[in-house]
């Protein structure tokens, strides 16, 4: 007899996320109540319950994915893993109509690679269907409505229930990419490490397709930045309770408060992009749009907080020496009583900006390593 499974009281969840931004999902699963966290690598452990997984879903801003962890097991091979998941009532999470992908992460001493343990899990799921209901699930890659993720460390494995679906930075709002776009997850983190709560004057001052700009306001606002979304992959699950969701949904939207403190985005040339992904994310009328470079802008304020992402990368064809120097200069000049806080992607771009960091996180942009450094502007820098 199937029994639906669902999360309780105090059922362990994981939120991944990007290198670096791990305090930063810590500080916000604080914030919306989680308990027993824990600081990983590239992912915080909470605990929760059914209606706190949909409110983390939505509310998460630096969250790359929530995991529903369901099984640890021990394997000493490839057939261990794949009998002792065959052993997991899968019939009470989903039903054998949906379709899934599984995906592995980590190392095993006895099973050679990631892709083959992936595919050993989901021979153990559809195992498991074939004696239950004589039937199993199919494979989707592409667009799956369940999604399984095994983690390995050595032979220990944790088998979880992806409640996300698509990575939580497809917030939903970008409608035009533009260049070498910043990822929504991680312009979420980048602000949020700035210390800016919507408490006074924001400006991006190469916005290019506007995401700082974007997810400034949404924070600003208190935004739930999953509001966007059409679909989660826990809607996908047996224990799914669509009122539960809505009523979480509504109770995020009860949290919204617009500030009226400026935010302003500034970048030489069109910026239609900006401003059809800001519509899109409800913010347009929210962000101040100035159509010039950033070494000809002045601060709108006396006091602010200034965040540059220049190009860089191999992608970009900028003298980045001669860029961060100029970034360097231009700040000293007009943005005294400001902070600044400006990606720098190399040990030559630190040396070129001419000034000392008060403060920097490391972070990844892509397959990048970059400081995100932050600058005191005073009278004489």
């Amino acid at each position: 007899m199937i029994q639906i499974a669902s999360p309780q009281e105090d059922e362990v969840f994981i939120a991944k996320t990007l290198m670096g931004m791990e305090d930063v999902l810590r500080d916000e699963l604080l914030k919306i109540g989680a308990r027993d966290i824990h600081v990983m690598r590239r992912a915080v452990q909470f605990k929760g319950d059914l209606g706190f997984l949909y409110k983390a879903n939505l509310c998460l801003g630096s969250a790359l994915r929530i995991l529903w962890s369901i099984a640890h097991l021990s394997a000493e091979d490839g057939d261990e893993l794949r009998d002792k998941v065959r052993e997991i009532p899968w019939e009470n999470y989903f039903d054998v109509d949906k379709t899934i992908a599984v995906y592995a992460v980590g190392s095993h001493p006895g099973i050679n690679h990631t892709g083959m343990a992936a595919l050993l899990v989901k021979d153990g799921i559809a195992d498991r269907f074939r004696y239950v209901m004589d039937k199993r699930p199919n494979v989707d890659r592409e667009n799956p409505d369940v999604r399984i993720e095994l983690f390995l460390n050595r032979r220990q494995c944790i088998v979880s229930l992806d409640a996300s679906g698509e990575s939580l930075h497809r917030r939903g709002y970008r409608q035009d990419m533009g260049p070498a776009p910043m990822s929504e997850v991680l312009a979420n983190g980048l602000v949020r490490l700035t210390g800016y709560r919507g408490d006074y004057t924001f400006m991006d001052g190469m916005t290019g397709s506007g995401t700082l700009a974007i997810e400034a306001a949404i924070i600003a606002d208190q935004l739930p930045p999953g509001i966007y979304r059409k679909r989660f992959a826990f809607t996908q699950w047996s224990c799914y309770d669509k009122e539960l969701h809505a009523a979480i949904e509504a109770s995020s939207l009860k949290r919204i408060s617009e500030r009226s403190l400026k935010i302003v985005a500034c970048d030489l040339g069109d910026l239609s992009a900006a401003k059809t992904n800001a519509t899109a994310a409800l913010v347009d009328e929210r962000i101040e749009w100035q159509s010039m470079e950033f070494f000809d802008s002045k601060p709108p304020t006396e006091r602010g907080i200034l965040v540059l992402n220049p190009p860089y990368g191999h992608k970009m064809e900028v003298d980045v020496d001669d860029m961060y120097s100029s970034i360097g200069a231009h700040l000293k000049k007009a943005y005294k009583g400001w902070t600044a806080w400006v990606v720098i992607p190399s040990e030559t771009a630190d040396r070129a900006i001419g000034m000392r960091a008060s403060l920097r996180y490391q972070f990844m942009n892509g397959d990048i390593d970059c400081d995100w450094a932050q600058y005191e502007i005073f009278e004489g820098s």
